[in-house]
């Protein structure tokens, strides 16, 4: 029995489908993150954990008990806003201690507690002072102290780092996850951005559409994608997708013709190669797995020209034009080439993805 558990989850906003049968396991003492786009239904999924909503069918578990149709003040799960409600004209301990006034506990508890998670989330300085003179950082930090202070069994985090500058982001990323593992909270994470997902999660759900497409630790989804839109969301910079032609089957080798670019072989299984006998497919190259070619030409390396330059910290993302078709490619060299020179690439077949033209179903070797 895993510690909650999500089973065929749906919901429906008029005639939109916000979530779709949707099914996963969280074990205690996870972060688990659920990453999507904007409107892929992460918010309504977590209200209706929170229950702030209710699904129109399936249920949710907590230690093998149905919590589906409990009110929230009975499910003891905390949630932070994207934007939390925090009071302005209320201090950093008012703030805090407002959902244990709710409780009716005695006032010395209140102040015990509120200042243990103070102390423990490093805020005491901000407990006399109001919301107006926070930063980004300091802001979520009470909102979070406020949820925290009840002892959730389970945290609900909305995208709290979403208006927070990069920076601070990832200072509160690298403290969010550390403060976890000394609490051991269940911690369901969601967020828009793919990377942060990844960065934070012990293990990630891909939700789109209002689909979960793939759950897994952060290695499996973004070096094993299952489908096409999965891939395409986890690749940052986009991923390059082009149409191939399977022009030669030898046994558990085919040559795939890469819109005329480029004519790689890459070994599959059997039951790979029949998943292509149609003789088509699509082909996806992940800018990182492109490497800068800098001796003559060999195997798997392509000629083409520089029409594009961006600095991207300490490497450079470079669009490449071959055959009036354009590749992208992050360079961790140093960059020596001017736009509008030649320039040489290589792939390399091992890390290129192959999908179901029809489907977009991943094929694997």
């Amino acid at each position: 029995m895993e510690y909650l558990e999500i089973k065929n989850i749906s919901k429906k906003f008029g005639e939109k489908i916000a979530l779709n049968n949707i099914s996963f396991e969280v074990k205690e003492g996870e972060i688990f993150a659920i990453a999507g786009p904007p409107g892929a239904g992460k918010t309504t999924l977590l209200k209706i954990l929170a229950g702030l909503i209710t699904p129109d069918e399936g249920s949710i578990l907590l230690e093998g008990k149905d919590i589906t149709n409990l009110p929230p003040s009975q499910r003891n799960i905390g949630m932070v806003f994207e934007i939390p409600p925090i009071y302005p004209d209320r201090t950093g301990f008012e703030n805090i201690a407002f959902p244990l006034k709710i409780q009716k506990l005695p006032k010395d508890q209140i102040e015990k507690k509120v200042h243990e998670v103070a102390e423990l989330l490093g805020i005491k300085h901000l407990l006399n002072r109001q919301p107006s003179t926070y930063s980004g950082g300091e802001y979520q930090r009470v909102a979070l102290a406020r949820a925290l202070v009840r002892n959730p069994k389970i945290l609900l985090l909305d995208e709290p780092l979403r208006n927070l500058d990069a920076k601070i982001q990832e200072n509160m990323r690298s403290w969010l996850k550390k403060l976890q593992r000394e609490l051991k909270t269940t911690v369901i994470y969601s967020t828009h951005d793919p990377i942060d997902a990844m960065a934070i999660g012990d293990r990630v759900s891909i939700l789109l559409h209002g689909n979960i497409r793939q759950t897994g630790t952060p290695p499996e989804v973004y070096l094993r994608p299952q489908s096409i839109d999965i891939a395409e969301y986890v690749s940052i910079p986009a991923l390059n997708i082009f149409r191939g032609a399977i022009k030669e089957i030898d046994k558990e080798v085919v040559e795939i013709d890469i819109e005329g670019i480029l004519k790689i072989k890459k070994k599959l299984s059997k039951t790979a190669i029949e998943k292509l006998r149609k003789g088509e497919v699509i082909v996806g190259i992940k800018p990182r797995d492109i490497d800068l070619h800098m001796g003559p030409p060999s195997e798997n390396t392509i000629v083409g020209k520089l029409v594009l330059t961006q600095t991207i910290g300490s490497e450079t993302l470079i669009s490449v034009e071959v055959n009036s078709i354009l590749l992208r490619a992050i360079v961790k060299k140093k960059l020596t080439s001017t736009e509008e020179s030649k320039i040489m690439l290589t792939l390399n077949p091992e890390k290129i993805y192959l999908f179901h033209p029809d489907t977009g179903e991943t094929i694997y070797s």
